[in-house]
């Protein structure tokens, strides 16, 4: 029998998403034996790249700009100011080069094998990365967004939803408890509220007001705010040292969560697939938040965050009427969760 081909992987360290997902292969294949070499990307235009991004989460002019840029598919030019190297140093390679964004995707696939962690529902025209020897998917609804932009439905592998392996290992537990506190009308229900990566103002204004707004209904709040310095204004929030530790500390704070509040990325997962109803923070940044809200809501797991002064009174409305329960049943059992050890799976086969 023939040997796995080699692996390494390059993280772009954007956001918290698309290194998240890449953190939860990499679990996943250590779990198989597999200690796969870890990069990050750097130089000049990374460094730009990264700053991009948050500078266009901050809303207006910027944030409309920010959404132009990254919905379309990048230039000659911006790729070469990102290259810094990794094209020469992988060139010719024999291992598959593992990626977790679009940009590093479309740098290196016309010079190596990429397995390209598109782990997201949402598959904008920036994602069809047509030389990619393979895009590894969550579920066929963006496999058939992909190959409707023009890649061929063989480069593809649909892996199901990429969920955190400490948040997947406590799911069931944590919807069984969910379900028995949102189906009573007297029970005291805890919202989680999550920033994103890129901490955009408006999202941050919003959470504070929202979480004042559920207190004053009388119910209670769990507000993670990333890694680093929280920079909510007027609630109390935890912080982490990395994305593990945050990790870690949401799969231990899963079976109390009745609700989520958060921008409509890489959390939205939870919500189609944990059964943990979702409301989604506006507006929406980036090129993925819009679709992934509008297929959680046809999915009948995720409203908008629309009046976060009205927020709790709508919890409670919400909460007596049974629909937070129907929110919740609709996102379980609906999807396979465990996208990153197929992913892995995949990947660790024999060449």
């Amino acid at each position: 029998m023939s040997e796995a081909r080699p692996l390494v992987a390059i993280s772009s360290e954007i956001g918290r998403g698309h290194p998240s997902y890449l953190d939860s292969v990499l679990t996943a294949l250590q779990q198989l034996g597999r200690q796969v070499p870890l990069t990050t990307a750097c130089g000049l235009g990374w460094s730009l790249a990264r700053l991009l991004y948050r500078l266009g989460s901050q809303g207006g002019l910027a944030t409309s700009l920010y959404n132009l840029v990254r919905t379309s598919r990048p230039s000659r030019l911006q790729l070469s100011l990102l290259d810094s190297g990794l094209c020469r140093r992988f060139r010719g390679t024999d291992a598959t080069v593992i990626v977790d964004h679009p940009l590093l995707a479309h740098l290196l696939s016309p010079v190596c094998p990429v397995a390209y962690i598109h782990a997201e529902i949402a598959a904008p025209a920036i994602c069809s990365v047509k030389k990619a020897w393979r895009i590894l998917v969550p579920l066929e609804y963006t496999a058939s967004r992909l190959v409707a932009a023009g890649i061929s439905r063989e480069n593809l592998c649909i892996c199901g939803l990429f969920i955190e392996p400490e948040i997947a290992a406590v799911a069931p537990a944590a919807f069984a408890e969910r379900q028995q506190r949102l189906s009573s009308s007297a029970a005291t229900l805890t919202i989680g509220f999550f920033t994103s990566g890129a901490y955009p103002a408006p999202h941050l204004r919003a959470i504070d007001t929202a979480v004042a707004s559920v207190l004053a209904a009388g119910h209670q709040v769990l507000v993670f705010a990333g890694c680093g310095q929280s920079r909510l204004k007027s609630c109390e929030a935890r912080t982490f040292s990395s994305r593990q530790e945050e990790n870690c500390a949401t799969a231990a704070s899963f079976t109390q969560l009745d609700c989520l509040v958060a921008a409509a990325h890489e959390r939205t997962n939870w919500a189609v697939g944990l059964g943990l109803p979702m409301f989604a923070l506006l507006p929406h940044i980036g090129p993925f938040a819009h679709e992934n809200f509008g297929f959680a809501e046809a999915q009948g797991v995720c409203l908008p965050l629309s009046e976060p002064e009205n927020f709790g009174r709508e919890i409670r409305k919400l909460h007596h009427q049974g629909r937070l329960a129907e929110m919740s049943a609709a996102g379980w059992e609906k999807f396979p969760i465990t996208g990153a050890e197929t992913a892995a799976s995949y990947l660790n086969r024999p060449s």
